[in-house]
């Protein structure tokens, strides 16, 4: 009796284990629904930390945010402090939200306390023959990414992102920039492409350790630039979390065969049980970057956005697999739509009922509550909810 009194609690304490070793590995990724569109929310507020009203609409609408460079510095002083006060209310309003800290891969913008560190360390700065820094935009350091303590260094501050602001994992942004032929003809020497992948490739490893296994690391990312619907950015799958398309139906990525390319990688991301993320805009013309357009008053651009959103928001929804999640803004900041409210993303979605069908350019999709058709050479589309 005794025996097998002492075999029922070991099989009961292998069960319990399993349980939550599986409860722990849901719990890193984000609460993913099909219930309406699910939605990722990517933006900063310099100025200062979110009100409430701002919190609310955030918690509300998304179980997945991060919060960018210079977020709440106006007030904090930092972007660490700035993210760290507004990922804990963020929590507060929502206690499922995923928040991920911005972390640039290669630029090192002057608005974290951690720049104190890099500035006594000039041998973490990316410099050319002579020594002198190769800048970005001419003013914008950059990292030094082939030197290891910096990545220890680097990979710290993702591990403090974690333990110490509050957030569930960093966004890692610009991880294919340092490759540009620009750099590699100023800086590294052309033919130094694959030492920058592992670096690279190393600086996530080192990152996912000080985060922890729970953490997520999402970088930015996969994406196809031109005309023959070239991918770049996949070689960073393995050691990553998650990944975001950010210029998908935008920017080079606009055409017919740079789109199909991006829906194929989004499918073959998700495939691998990666979370994806999907950056959508209004239009390839309508982004911050438009001096002109961004004269027009704010009322107006968020008109514009919503009206604009079907073809975007379409072609997520015949790419769309479990764990991927969709974010639309014409840019980065508060005031560029990510805290627009748009209906779409309030009606009822529901599964998809299977793959889309292609033929030629044209994709359909069907879920429970709604008809997608796209016709990615003619730029037009069609949701029809039920």
């Amino acid at each position: 009796m005794m025996c097998n009194m002492k075999k029922f609690a070991s099989i009961v304490l292998a069960i319990s284990f399993q349980c939550a070793t599986l409860a722990s590995g849901d719990s890193a990724k984000p609460y993913f629904s099909w219930d309406t569109v699910p939605v990722y929310i990517h933006f900063g507020k310099n100025s200062g930390p979110l009100s409430d009203s701002e919190l609310r609409f955030v918690a509300h609408v998304s179980d997945f945010v991060c919060l960018e460079k210079g977020h709440g510095r106006g007030r904090s002083g930092s972007t660490e402090k700035g993210i760290a006060f507004d990922a804990k209310r963020l929590k507060a309003f929502n206690p499922r939200i995923k928040v991920l800290f911005y972390w640039n891969t290669f630029l090192n913008y002057p608005l974290y306390d951690a720049c104190e560190t890099v500035a006594n360390h000039p041998q973490w700065i990316f410099r050319d023959k002579k020594g002198n820094p190769i800048y970005k935009a001419r003013t914008l350091e950059q990292y030094n990414l082939l030197n290891p303590e910096f990545r220890q260094w680097w990979a710290s501050i993702a591990g403090k992102a974690v333990t110490e602001y509050g957030c569930d994992g960093i966004f890692m942004d610009a991880v294919n920039q340092a490759k540009r032929p620009i750099w590699m003809k100023r800086g590294w020497g052309e033919g130094s492409e694959n030492m920058l992948t592992q670096a690279v490739a190393d600086m996530m490893r080192l990152a996912n350790k000080q985060m922890g296994e729970d953490a997520l690391l999402v970088y930015n990312g996969i994406r196809s630039l031109n005309p023959a619907g070239t991918t770049t950015g996949i070689e960073y799958l393995p050691h990553a979390s998650g990944v975001m398309v950010e210029h998908f139906t935008a920017f080079h990525s606009q055409n017919k065969e740079s789109i199909a390319a991006d829906i194929k990688a989004i499918i073959s991301a998700a495939s691998m049980g990666k979370t994806v993320v999907v950056k959508g805009w209004p239009d390839p013309t309508f982004n911050w970057t438009n001096k002109e357009k961004m004269r027009v008053p704010s009322a107006e651009l968020a008109d514009e956005a919503r009206k604009k959103i079907i073809f975007s928001l379409a072609c997520f929804l015949i790419a769309a697999q479990e764990n991927s999640y969709f974010s639309y803004s014409w840019g980065w900041r508060e005031q560029h739509g990510s805290l627009v409210d748009y209906p779409e993303f309030h009606k009822s979605l529901g599964e998809p009922k299977g793959q889309a069908r292609k033929e030629e350019w044209v994709y359909t999709r069907s879920y429970e509550h709604a008809s997608v058709w796209v016709d990615l050479a003619e730029r037009r589309a069609k949701i029809e909810w039920k």
